[in-house]
């Protein structure tokens, strides 16, 4: 019942603070401009977003600070204790930039398994005489996927007079994909200089598709590998909880000075061998 009456009590002390900030805020124009500039630079920072991805920074890092907050306190006083607090506020703090950098890798992958058969589609397309214009309207119409939603924007972008060089520039920013790259200056190259487009790109396609089999290959070599790092970081966690089951004297670890040492060496030494785990069986082709 306490604790109930606590987390009420702050619940009530957090909206009272809001309400305070938000009419202070209403009477200081140069003021809110000064912090909508911080929450939007730390919303970028926290989910490693580009100028262009970050219109919704500002709503995200304000919500994103009370979450934390009443998270540490939830922590806090479900736990009992201060530490079990700022552990909750810390996970929370780094759980959505994990799950971002996840769905922007998710979809760079995918982008990439895409892109020889995109390529391909549209040297087929330039062969039988259209325009490269039409074959990336063609590609934007028959490709469901993350490319045709990306090659979409830059047809919208040349309608509001972007150029196309400038388009494929800033496709080439917001995908971050070296092999793309190429097929940038495939395009430029041959709508400044003209040509046979159609050969470059199947090359091109061809070449990331061997890179992509020669990936798949390193990564099923490699898997035993991860498993093996993940199996030997997680392994000391569980035998460290049958312990605490088995043996009261374990739950001195949680409740010492000398116990809180030891259990953040234990962290740092784990994640440190995770990272070189996967240092060494991430290979680069």
């Amino acid at each position: 019942m306490k604790g109930m009456i606590l987390l009420a009590s702050v619940l009530c002390g957090m909206g009272f603070i809001t309400l305070c900030g938000y009419l202070l805020l209403q009477r200081s124009p140069e003021l809110v401009g000064k912090m909508m500039s911080k929450l939007q630079a730390s919303g970028r920072r926290t989910l490693n977003l580009s100028e262009f991805q970050a219109q919704h920074a500002v709503a995200f890092a304000s919500g994103h600070a009370f979450l934390v907050a009443l998270c540490g306190a939830i922590g806090w006083l479900i736990s009992g204790n201060l530490i079990g607090g700022v552990v909750a506020a810390v996970v929370l703090y780094l759980l959505p930039a994990r799950w971002f950098a996840w769905q922007r890798k998710k979809r760079r992958q995918q982008i990439e398994s895409e892109l020889p058969d995109a390529l391909l589609f549209i040297a087929s397309a330039l062969r039988a005489g259209s325009a490269l214009s039409v074959a990336i309207q063609v590609l934007v119409r028959d490709q469901v996927g993350p490319l045709g939603q990306e090659f979409g924007l830059v047809l919208k972008e040349q309608r509001l007079g972007v150029s196309f060089d400038d388009a494929i520039q800033k496709m080439s920013q917001r995908l971050g994909i070296p092999d793309f790259v190429l097929v940038v200056v495939a395009l430029r190259v041959s709508k400044e200089v003209g040509g046979n487009l159609s050969e470059p790109l199947q090359v091109l396609a061809e070449t990331l598709r061997r890179k992509a089999i020669l990936e798949g290959r390193i990564k099923a070599l490699t898997a035993q590998g991860r498993i093996q790092g993940l199996v030997m970081t997680l392994f000391p966690l569980l035998l460290m909880g049958v312990l605490y089951l088995m043996q009261p004297t374990m739950s001195l670890l949680f409740t010492t000075t000398i116990g809180w040492v030891v259990l953040t060496v234990i962290a740092i030494m784990l994640m440190l061998g995770y990272a070189m785990i996967r240092k060494i069986v991430a290979i680069d082709i």
